[in-house]
């Protein structure tokens, strides 16, 4: 098994996942169809061409396992993501 290949991978899956996870919920699912899904389809293609299954089952088990730990410990307490845009106007400038 190749492990910097494993560890690549799992912060890939990881991060593609609190993308998700932390996206607004209005977006996400233009979101998860723009970045996560083409990355694993891209990902799956790596893995079919290597015959790295073995690492890529890894990776998600490391990814999914991680990214439940940081839900569990810290994301359950943040606060939903919302839109930072404001529109001002003269009665309200600032």
């Amino acid at each position: 098994m190749d492990w910097p290949t494993t560890i690549l991978l799992a912060t890939l899956l990881f991060l593609l996942g609190l993308v998700a996870v932390r996206s607004e919920r209005r977006l996400r699912r233009w979101i998860i169809l723009l970045l996560p899904l083409p990355s694993v389809y891209l990902i799956v293609r790596w893995a079919a061409y290597r015959h790295a299954w073995g690492e890529a089952g890894v990776a998600a088990l490391i990814a999914l396992t991680t990214l439940g730990v940081w839900w569990q410990l810290y994301g359950r307490r943040l606060p939903p993501p919302a839109s930072s845009i404001r529109v001002w106007s003269k009665d309200d400038p600032f």
